[in-house]
Protein backbone atom coordinates (compact mmCIF):
# COMPACT_ATOMS: atom_id res chain seq x y z
CA UNK A 1 0.00 0.00 0.00
CA UNK A 2 1.53 3.33 -1.28
CA UNK A 3 0.13 5.79 2.12
CA UNK A 4 2.30 8.51 0.14
CA UNK A 5 -0.34 8.53 -2.51
CA UNK A 6 -3.55 8.26 -0.38
CA UNK A 7 -2.92 12.26 0.05
CA UNK A 8 -4.12 12.84 -3.19
CA UNK A 9 -6.20 10.45 -3.88
CA UNK A 10 -9.72 11.35 -5.13
CA UNK A 11 -12.51 10.22 -7.54
CA UNK A 12 -12.88 12.13 -10.73
CA UNK A 13 -15.96 13.25 -12.31
CA UNK A 14 -15.81 11.69 -15.87
CA UNK A 15 -17.75 12.49 -19.09
CA UNK A 16 -20.41 10.10 -20.57
CA UNK A 17 -16.90 8.62 -22.04
CA UNK A 18 -15.13 8.11 -18.68
CA UNK A 19 -12.41 10.02 -20.27
CA UNK A 20 -9.81 12.55 -17.21
CA UNK A 21 -8.57 15.17 -18.55
CA UNK A 22 -4.59 15.95 -17.71
CA UNK A 23 -5.71 18.50 -15.78
CA UNK A 24 -7.79 16.28 -14.05
CA UNK A 25 -5.44 13.76 -13.63
CA UNK A 26 -2.76 15.99 -12.06
CA UNK A 27 -5.19 17.71 -9.53
CA UNK A 28 -5.61 14.26 -8.00
CA UNK A 29 -1.88 13.01 -8.32
CA UNK A 30 -1.01 15.53 -5.86
CA UNK A 31 2.67 14.24 -3.52
CA UNK A 32 3.02 11.38 -6.56
CA UNK A 33 6.71 12.05 -6.43
CA UNK A 34 7.87 9.78 -3.43
CA UNK A 35 11.43 10.52 -3.72
CA UNK A 36 12.80 7.06 -4.65
CA UNK A 37 13.07 5.32 -7.94
CA UNK A 38 12.62 7.02 -11.86
CA UNK A 39 10.21 9.48 -12.05
CA UNK A 40 8.00 7.64 -14.89
CA UNK A 41 8.46 4.31 -12.06
CA UNK A 42 7.13 7.15 -9.54
CA UNK A 43 3.94 8.32 -11.92
CA UNK A 44 3.04 4.66 -12.99
CA UNK A 45 3.48 3.59 -8.91
CA UNK A 46 0.69 6.72 -8.49
CA UNK A 47 -1.56 5.70 -10.70
CA UNK A 48 -1.62 2.38 -9.56
CA UNK A 49 -2.57 3.59 -6.14
CA UNK A 50 -5.02 5.30 -7.76
CA UNK A 51 -6.73 2.63 -9.42
CA UNK A 52 -6.20 0.85 -6.24
CA UNK A 53 -8.22 3.23 -3.79
CA UNK A 54 -11.55 3.21 -6.35
CA UNK A 55 -9.78 6.86 -7.73
CA UNK A 56 -10.22 5.31 -11.72
CA UNK A 57 -12.28 2.61 -12.88
CA UNK A 58 -11.78 -0.18 -15.19
CA UNK A 59 -12.46 1.24 -18.79
CA UNK A 60 -11.27 4.76 -17.68
CA UNK A 61 -9.46 6.50 -20.97
CA UNK A 62 -6.11 8.38 -19.60
CA UNK A 63 -5.07 11.65 -21.36
CA UNK A 64 -2.41 11.13 -24.15
CA UNK A 65 1.45 11.30 -23.08
CA UNK A 66 1.69 14.60 -24.53
CA UNK A 67 -0.89 16.21 -22.15
CA UNK A 68 -0.14 14.67 -19.29
CA UNK A 69 3.47 15.59 -19.61
CA UNK A 70 2.65 19.12 -20.39
CA UNK A 71 0.28 19.26 -17.00
CA UNK A 72 2.92 17.58 -14.80
CA UNK A 73 5.45 19.52 -16.27
CA UNK A 74 7.34 16.30 -16.85
CA UNK A 75 9.24 15.17 -20.33
CA UNK A 76 7.09 13.27 -22.38
CA UNK A 77 9.77 10.86 -22.47
CA UNK A 78 9.23 10.28 -18.74
CA UNK A 79 4.94 9.84 -18.70
CA UNK A 80 5.89 7.49 -22.33
CA UNK A 81 7.91 5.34 -19.84
CA UNK A 82 5.55 5.36 -17.33
CA UNK A 83 2.72 4.23 -19.53
CA UNK A 84 4.77 1.62 -21.09
CA UNK A 85 5.48 0.13 -17.44
CA UNK A 86 2.14 0.15 -17.18
CA UNK A 87 1.41 -1.94 -20.17
CA UNK A 88 3.86 -4.03 -19.06
CA UNK A 89 2.09 -4.42 -15.69
CA UNK A 90 -1.37 -5.27 -17.44
CA UNK A 91 -2.66 -1.92 -16.12
CA UNK A 92 -3.01 -0.12 -19.53
CA UNK A 93 -4.69 -1.25 -22.15
CA UNK A 94 -3.43 1.16 -26.04
CA UNK A 95 -5.27 0.53 -29.27
CA UNK A 96 -3.74 2.19 -32.21
CA UNK A 97 -5.99 5.63 -32.65
CA UNK A 98 -7.43 4.91 -29.49
CA UNK A 99 -7.04 7.04 -26.01
CA UNK A 100 -4.99 4.88 -23.51
CA UNK A 101 -7.49 2.84 -21.46
CA UNK A 102 -7.35 1.70 -17.75
CA UNK A 103 -6.97 -2.16 -18.43
CA UNK A 104 -8.74 -5.44 -16.93
CA UNK A 105 -6.38 -5.57 -14.34
CA UNK A 106 -8.31 -2.69 -12.60
CA UNK A 107 -11.40 -5.02 -12.13
CA UNK A 108 -11.82 -6.70 -9.11
CA UNK A 109 -9.49 -4.64 -7.22
CA UNK A 110 -12.41 -4.71 -3.89
CA UNK A 111 -11.06 -7.67 -2.58
CA UNK A 112 -13.25 -10.05 -1.68
CA UNK A 113 -16.73 -10.44 -2.24
CA UNK A 114 -19.14 -8.95 0.63
CA UNK A 115 -20.25 -12.11 1.64
CA UNK A 116 -16.82 -13.62 2.03
CA UNK A 117 -15.98 -10.52 3.80
CA UNK A 118 -18.70 -10.74 6.68
CA UNK A 119 -17.84 -14.43 6.85
CA UNK A 120 -14.56 -13.69 8.69
CA UNK A 121 -15.78 -11.71 11.40
CA UNK A 122 -18.79 -14.24 12.42
CA UNK A 123 -18.68 -17.12 14.88
CA UNK A 124 -18.17 -20.51 12.51
CA UNK A 125 -20.16 -23.65 12.97
CA UNK A 126 -17.54 -25.36 15.57
CA UNK A 127 -17.55 -24.52 18.93
CA UNK A 128 -13.75 -22.84 19.27
CA UNK A 129 -11.38 -23.41 21.55
CA UNK A 130 -11.34 -19.26 22.37
CA UNK A 131 -13.74 -17.15 19.93
CA UNK A 132 -11.81 -14.07 18.87
CA UNK A 133 -13.00 -13.85 15.29
CA UNK A 134 -16.17 -11.67 16.05
CA UNK A 135 -16.24 -9.10 18.36
CA UNK A 136 -19.47 -9.56 20.26
CA UNK A 137 -19.69 -9.21 24.16
CA UNK A 138 -20.87 -11.87 26.67
CA UNK A 139 -24.11 -11.04 28.19
CA UNK A 140 -23.42 -8.23 31.22
CA UNK A 141 -24.98 -10.21 34.48
CA UNK A 142 -28.07 -8.15 33.94
CA UNK A 143 -28.81 -9.32 31.10
CA UNK A 144 -28.57 -13.17 32.33
CA UNK A 145 -30.78 -11.83 34.95
CA UNK A 146 -33.59 -10.77 32.31
CA UNK A 147 -33.80 -13.78 30.08
CA UNK A 148 -33.86 -16.04 33.02
CA UNK A 149 -36.57 -13.88 34.93
CA UNK A 150 -37.54 -11.81 32.00
CA UNK A 151 -41.11 -10.91 34.23
CA UNK A 152 -38.52 -9.88 37.09
CA UNK A 153 -37.12 -7.00 34.94
CA UNK A 154 -40.39 -6.14 32.92
CA UNK A 155 -43.06 -6.15 35.94
CA UNK A 156 -44.89 -8.77 34.01
CA UNK A 157 -45.19 -7.25 30.96
CA UNK A 158 -43.70 -9.71 28.78
CA UNK A 159 -45.39 -8.60 25.96
CA UNK A 160 -48.32 -6.72 24.00
CA UNK A 161 -51.33 -7.89 22.29
CA UNK A 162 -49.65 -9.45 19.26
CA UNK A 163 -46.20 -9.17 20.15
CA UNK A 164 -45.62 -6.84 16.74
CA UNK A 165 -44.14 -3.24 17.01
CA UNK A 166 -43.40 -2.76 13.33
CA UNK A 167 -42.81 0.80 13.79
CA UNK A 168 -41.02 0.62 17.33
CA UNK A 169 -42.17 0.50 20.65
CA UNK A 170 -43.38 4.29 21.46
CA UNK A 171 -41.59 3.75 24.91
CA UNK A 172 -38.15 2.08 23.32
CA UNK A 173 -38.55 5.30 20.78
CA UNK A 174 -39.19 7.99 24.02
CA UNK A 175 -36.02 6.51 25.73
CA UNK A 176 -33.81 6.51 22.79
CA UNK A 177 -34.47 10.09 21.95
CA UNK A 178 -33.73 10.65 25.79
CA UNK A 179 -30.57 8.12 25.22
CA UNK A 180 -29.32 10.64 22.57
CA UNK A 181 -30.56 13.60 24.18
CA UNK A 182 -28.09 13.69 27.02
CA UNK A 183 -25.49 13.44 24.59
CA UNK A 184 -26.28 16.57 22.94
CA UNK A 185 -28.19 15.54 19.66
CA UNK A 186 -31.79 17.54 19.51
CA UNK A 187 -33.55 14.18 18.56
CA UNK A 188 -37.31 14.04 18.34
CA UNK A 189 -39.64 11.00 18.11
CA UNK A 190 -40.57 11.50 14.43
CA UNK A 191 -36.63 11.07 13.55
CA UNK A 192 -35.97 7.77 15.16
CA UNK A 193 -36.07 4.48 13.48
CA UNK A 194 -35.71 1.56 15.71
CA UNK A 195 -33.81 -1.74 14.25
CA UNK A 196 -32.49 -4.62 14.56
CA UNK A 197 -29.16 -3.73 15.75
CA UNK A 198 -26.89 -1.39 13.84
CA UNK A 199 -26.03 -3.84 10.83
CA UNK A 200 -29.95 -2.89 9.81
CA UNK A 201 -29.20 0.40 10.57
CA UNK A 202 -26.23 1.05 8.85
CA UNK A 203 -27.83 -1.41 5.43
CA UNK A 204 -31.13 0.64 5.68
CA UNK A 205 -29.04 4.18 5.86
CA UNK A 206 -26.54 3.49 2.90
CA UNK A 207 -29.14 1.60 0.79
CA UNK A 208 -31.61 4.66 1.28
CA UNK A 209 -28.60 7.41 0.61
CA UNK A 210 -26.11 5.83 -1.84
CA UNK A 211 -26.43 5.63 -5.55
CA UNK A 212 -25.00 3.89 -8.66
CA UNK A 213 -23.51 7.38 -9.75
CA UNK A 214 -21.50 7.99 -6.73
CA UNK A 215 -18.88 6.37 -4.25
CA UNK A 216 -19.61 5.77 -0.68
CA UNK A 217 -16.18 7.64 1.16
CA UNK A 218 -15.07 5.48 4.08
CA UNK A 219 -11.61 4.78 5.82
CA UNK A 220 -9.27 2.51 4.49
CA UNK A 221 -10.14 -0.19 6.61
CA UNK A 222 -13.63 -0.05 7.85
CA UNK A 223 -16.79 -2.62 9.17
CA UNK A 224 -16.94 -5.30 6.94
CA UNK A 225 -20.74 -5.27 7.67
CA UNK A 226 -20.52 -2.00 5.34
CA UNK A 227 -19.77 -3.91 2.17
CA UNK A 228 -22.82 -5.53 1.54
CA UNK A 229 -25.35 -2.52 1.99
CA UNK A 230 -23.12 -0.48 -0.25
CA UNK A 231 -22.78 -3.33 -2.91
CA UNK A 232 -26.52 -3.08 -2.25
CA UNK A 233 -27.04 0.21 -3.20
CA UNK A 234 -25.19 -0.69 -6.47
CA UNK A 235 -22.38 2.14 -5.68
CA UNK A 236 -18.36 1.28 -4.54
CA UNK A 237 -16.27 1.98 -1.77
CA UNK A 238 -13.68 5.11 -1.60
CA UNK A 239 -11.25 4.99 0.63
CA UNK A 240 -10.24 7.99 2.99
CA UNK A 241 -6.79 7.90 3.98
CA UNK A 242 -5.75 6.97 7.27
CA UNK A 243 -2.50 7.70 9.29
CA UNK A 244 -1.56 5.87 12.03
CA UNK A 245 -3.39 7.63 14.95
CA UNK A 246 -6.85 7.48 12.43
CA UNK A 247 -8.63 9.39 9.86
CA UNK A 248 -6.04 11.47 8.24
CA UNK A 249 -8.53 14.86 8.09
CA UNK A 250 -6.82 17.43 5.18
CA UNK A 251 -6.24 14.30 2.95
CA UNK A 252 -9.79 13.28 3.50
CA UNK A 253 -11.16 17.20 3.69
CA UNK A 254 -9.27 17.16 0.33
CA UNK A 255 -10.67 13.86 -1.37
CA UNK A 256 -14.48 14.97 -0.35
CA UNK A 257 -14.23 18.02 -2.29
CA UNK A 258 -12.70 16.70 -5.01
CA UNK A 259 -15.47 13.32 -4.97
CA UNK A 260 -18.48 15.14 -3.74
CA UNK A 261 -19.63 11.15 -2.43
CA UNK A 262 -23.15 11.01 -1.79
CA UNK A 263 -22.08 9.30 1.48
CA UNK A 264 -19.55 9.57 3.76
CA UNK A 265 -19.13 6.53 6.11
CA UNK A 266 -17.41 6.87 9.67
CA UNK A 267 -16.93 4.22 12.84
CA UNK A 268 -16.25 5.83 16.12
CA UNK A 269 -14.26 4.70 17.78
CA UNK A 270 -12.95 3.88 14.60
CA UNK A 271 -13.64 0.22 13.75
CA UNK A 272 -11.12 -1.93 13.63
CA UNK A 273 -8.35 0.28 14.52
CA UNK A 274 -9.85 2.03 17.77
CA UNK A 275 -8.60 5.45 16.88
CA UNK A 276 -10.68 8.52 17.92
CA UNK A 277 -11.55 11.71 15.53
CA UNK A 278 -10.65 14.66 18.08
CA UNK A 279 -13.54 17.41 17.60
CA UNK A 280 -12.01 20.01 15.74
CA UNK A 281 -11.17 17.28 12.91
CA UNK A 282 -14.97 15.94 13.19
CA UNK A 283 -16.18 20.20 12.64
CA UNK A 284 -13.50 20.41 9.81
CA UNK A 285 -14.50 16.86 7.99
CA UNK A 286 -18.30 17.93 8.86
CA UNK A 287 -17.78 21.69 7.33
CA UNK A 288 -15.95 20.05 3.87
CA UNK A 289 -19.18 16.98 3.58
CA UNK A 290 -21.62 20.24 3.88
CA UNK A 291 -19.81 22.01 1.33
CA UNK A 292 -19.96 19.03 -0.85
CA UNK A 293 -23.62 18.30 0.08
CA UNK A 294 -22.38 14.82 1.41
CA UNK A 295 -24.26 13.23 4.13
CA UNK A 296 -22.09 11.61 6.94
CA UNK A 297 -23.28 8.38 8.81
CA UNK A 298 -21.76 8.87 12.03
CA UNK A 299 -21.75 4.37 13.14
CA UNK A 300 -21.35 5.11 17.03
CA UNK A 301 -22.11 1.24 17.69
CA UNK A 302 -18.90 1.06 19.81
CA UNK A 303 -18.93 4.75 20.14
CA UNK A 304 -19.32 4.16 24.35
CA UNK A 305 -16.90 2.33 24.71
CA UNK A 306 -14.14 4.88 26.17
CA UNK A 307 -10.82 3.31 27.39
CA UNK A 308 -9.18 6.09 28.06
CA UNK A 309 -11.12 9.93 28.18
CA UNK A 310 -14.48 10.27 27.56
CA UNK A 311 -16.54 9.18 24.27
CA UNK A 312 -16.72 11.21 21.73
CA UNK A 313 -18.99 14.23 20.92
CA UNK A 314 -21.79 12.85 18.30
CA UNK A 315 -21.25 14.20 14.58
CA UNK A 316 -24.77 15.09 15.42
CA UNK A 317 -24.10 17.46 18.34
CA UNK A 318 -21.68 19.53 16.77
CA UNK A 319 -23.62 22.19 15.38
CA UNK A 320 -22.71 21.59 12.17
CA UNK A 321 -24.20 21.95 8.46
CA UNK A 322 -24.06 18.91 7.40
CA UNK A 323 -26.37 15.88 7.13
CA UNK A 324 -25.74 13.64 9.83
CA UNK A 325 -27.52 10.44 10.27
CA UNK A 326 -26.41 8.93 13.83
CA UNK A 327 -26.30 4.55 14.27
CA UNK A 328 -26.18 3.41 17.72
CA UNK A 329 -26.96 0.11 19.54
CA UNK A 330 -27.76 -1.68 22.66
CA UNK A 331 -25.15 -4.57 21.49
CA UNK A 332 -21.87 -3.95 22.60
CA UNK A 333 -22.82 -2.68 26.06
CA UNK A 334 -25.23 -5.90 27.12
CA UNK A 335 -24.82 -8.32 24.35
CA UNK A 336 -24.10 -9.61 20.79
CA UNK A 337 -27.73 -11.33 21.25
CA UNK A 338 -29.23 -7.68 21.94
CA UNK A 339 -30.24 -7.30 18.46
CA UNK A 340 -31.79 -3.92 19.22
CA UNK A 341 -30.30 -0.94 17.44
CA UNK A 342 -31.77 2.60 16.18
CA UNK A 343 -31.06 5.36 13.38
CA UNK A 344 -31.27 9.04 13.71
CA UNK A 345 -32.19 11.06 10.96
CA UNK A 346 -34.28 13.28 9.67
CA UNK A 347 -38.28 13.01 10.19
CA UNK A 348 -38.38 12.48 6.03
CA UNK A 349 -36.23 9.91 6.00
CA UNK A 350 -36.45 8.54 8.94
CA UNK A 351 -40.35 7.89 7.91
CA UNK A 352 -39.35 6.20 4.99
CA UNK A 353 -36.51 4.11 6.55
CA UNK A 354 -39.70 3.05 9.27
CA UNK A 355 -42.08 2.04 7.20
CA UNK A 356 -39.54 -0.13 4.80
CA UNK A 357 -37.88 -1.85 8.15
CA UNK A 358 -41.37 -2.47 8.93
CA UNK A 359 -42.08 -3.95 5.17
CA UNK A 360 -38.93 -5.82 5.61
CA UNK A 361 -39.33 -7.87 8.58
CA UNK A 362 -42.65 -6.96 10.28
CA UNK A 363 -40.38 -4.95 13.10
CA UNK A 364 -37.88 -6.63 15.77
CA UNK A 365 -39.70 -8.66 18.40
CA UNK A 366 -42.18 -5.92 20.73
CA UNK A 367 -40.62 -8.30 24.01
CA UNK A 368 -36.67 -7.81 22.89
CA UNK A 369 -38.44 -3.75 22.55
CA UNK A 370 -39.98 -4.00 25.43
CA UNK A 371 -36.57 -5.34 27.46
CA UNK A 372 -34.45 -2.87 25.66
CA UNK A 373 -36.18 0.04 27.35
CA UNK A 374 -35.78 -1.10 30.52
CA UNK A 375 -32.18 -1.85 29.96
CA UNK A 376 -31.88 2.03 28.62
CA UNK A 377 -33.29 3.66 30.98
CA UNK A 378 -32.54 1.50 34.33
CA UNK A 379 -29.38 -0.38 33.77
CA UNK A 380 -27.06 1.72 30.94
CA UNK A 381 -24.79 3.78 32.99
CA UNK A 382 -24.31 0.82 35.56
CA UNK A 383 -23.62 -1.66 32.92
CA UNK A 384 -21.18 0.29 31.07
CA UNK A 385 -19.08 1.18 33.44
CA UNK A 386 -18.87 -2.99 34.38
CA UNK A 387 -17.94 -3.41 30.80
CA UNK A 388 -15.18 -1.05 30.61
CA UNK A 389 -14.18 -1.88 33.32
CA UNK A 390 -13.78 -5.69 32.12
CA UNK A 391 -12.74 -4.61 28.73
CA UNK A 392 -9.31 -3.08 30.67
CA UNK A 393 -8.98 -5.75 32.63
CA UNK A 394 -9.17 -8.15 29.45
CA UNK A 395 -6.56 -5.77 27.27
CA UNK A 396 -4.59 -5.42 30.51
CA UNK A 397 -3.51 -9.65 30.24
CA UNK A 398 -4.08 -9.80 26.19
CA UNK A 399 -0.76 -7.68 26.57
CA UNK A 400 0.67 -8.97 29.32
CA UNK A 401 1.09 -12.51 27.50
CA UNK A 402 1.25 -11.02 24.47
CA UNK A 403 5.01 -9.66 26.01
CA UNK A 404 4.98 -12.97 28.22
CA UNK A 405 5.18 -14.99 24.55
CA UNK A 406 7.76 -12.87 22.69
CA UNK A 407 4.94 -11.98 20.26
CA UNK A 408 7.20 -9.13 17.87
CA UNK A 409 3.29 -8.15 17.29
CA UNK A 410 2.41 -4.16 16.52
CA UNK A 411 -0.33 -2.53 18.23
CA UNK A 412 -1.23 0.84 19.18
CA UNK A 413 -3.05 0.73 22.36
CA UNK A 414 -6.80 1.67 21.11
CA UNK A 415 -8.43 4.84 22.58
CA UNK A 416 -11.75 2.96 22.82
CA UNK A 417 -13.69 0.08 21.17
CA UNK A 418 -12.83 -3.29 22.13
CA UNK A 419 -10.65 -4.98 19.48
CA UNK A 420 -6.33 -4.32 19.00
CA UNK A 421 -5.96 -4.00 15.49
CA UNK A 422 -2.20 -6.00 15.29
CA UNK A 423 0.43 -5.90 12.61
CA UNK A 424 2.30 -9.03 12.30
CA UNK A 425 5.74 -7.63 10.71
CA UNK A 426 5.94 -9.35 7.10
CA UNK A 427 3.74 -11.45 8.19
CA UNK A 428 0.76 -12.88 5.49
CA UNK A 429 -3.18 -12.22 7.53
CA UNK A 430 -5.11 -14.78 5.41
CA UNK A 431 -2.82 -17.48 6.45
CA UNK A 432 -2.21 -16.16 9.80
CA UNK A 433 -6.04 -16.70 10.43
CA UNK A 434 -6.54 -19.90 8.85
CA UNK A 435 -3.38 -21.22 10.99
CA UNK A 436 -5.18 -19.59 13.93
CA UNK A 437 -8.66 -21.63 13.40
CA UNK A 438 -6.97 -24.52 12.72
CA UNK A 439 -5.76 -24.19 16.42
CA UNK A 440 -9.17 -23.72 17.54
CA UNK A 441 -8.80 -19.81 17.56
CA UNK A 442 -10.31 -18.00 15.34
CA UNK A 443 -9.28 -14.64 14.61
CA UNK A 444 -10.72 -11.70 11.54
CA UNK A 445 -7.84 -11.03 9.04
CA UNK A 446 -7.40 -7.40 8.40
CA UNK A 447 -7.87 -8.31 4.39
CA UNK A 448 -11.76 -8.21 5.46
CA UNK A 449 -11.90 -4.71 6.64
CA UNK A 450 -9.55 -3.24 3.89
CA UNK A 451 -11.23 -0.82 1.25
CA UNK A 452 -7.49 -0.11 -0.29
CA UNK A 453 -6.04 -3.60 -1.14
CA UNK A 454 -2.65 -4.40 0.70
CA UNK A 455 -4.34 -1.75 3.66
CA UNK A 456 -4.72 -5.41 6.02
CA UNK A 457 -2.76 -7.63 4.08
CA UNK A 458 -0.49 -7.72 7.68
CA UNK A 459 -2.94 -7.47 10.23
CA UNK A 460 -5.80 -9.21 12.20
CA UNK A 461 -8.56 -7.76 14.90
CA UNK A 462 -7.75 -9.14 18.54
CA UNK A 463 -11.07 -8.41 20.31
CA UNK A 464 -10.87 -8.32 24.23
CA UNK A 465 -14.09 -8.78 25.26
CA UNK A 466 -13.22 -12.52 26.67
CA UNK A 467 -12.52 -13.52 29.97
CA UNK A 468 -8.85 -12.52 31.04
CA UNK A 469 -7.92 -15.93 31.55
CA UNK A 470 -9.92 -16.79 27.96
CA UNK A 471 -7.39 -13.81 26.50
CA UNK A 472 -4.11 -15.23 27.91
CA UNK A 473 -5.31 -19.02 26.92
CA UNK A 474 -6.20 -17.53 23.34
CA UNK A 475 -2.73 -15.53 22.94
CA UNK A 476 -1.02 -18.58 24.53
CA UNK A 477 -2.35 -20.63 21.22
CA UNK A 478 -1.50 -18.17 18.22
CA UNK A 479 2.09 -17.76 19.48
CA UNK A 480 2.60 -21.65 20.01
CA UNK A 481 0.39 -22.93 16.97
CA UNK A 482 -0.28 -20.07 14.81
CA UNK A 483 2.61 -17.27 14.90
Amino acid sequence: MRHWLLLGSASLEWDGSMRTTADQLRDVLDHWQSGTGPLYSQLADAIVSLAEAGSLDHGTKLPSERALAEALHLSRNTVTAAYQRLRDDEWLEVRPGAAPTLGARARGLEGMSYQDRFAKILPGTRAPLVGLSSACPPAAPIVTQALHSPGAILDGALAGSTGYAALGDPELVRAVVEHLRARGIAARPDEIVITAGGQQALWLAVTALAGPSCPVAMEAVAYPGVFDAITSAGSRPLALPMAPDGLDVPAAIKLIRAARPDVAYLTSFQNPTGTVLGTDEAEQFLAAAAAAGTTVIDDRITGELALTGTPPTPLAALGSDATVVTIGGLSKVFWGGMRIGWLHANSTLATQLRNRKAAMDLGSPAFFQQMATVLLTEHYDATLAWRLDAMRESLAATVDAIVEHGLDWEFRTPDGGPCLWVRIPGGNAERFAARASDAGVPVAPGTAFEVVPGAGAEYFRLPFYLSPEEMRLGVKVLAERAA
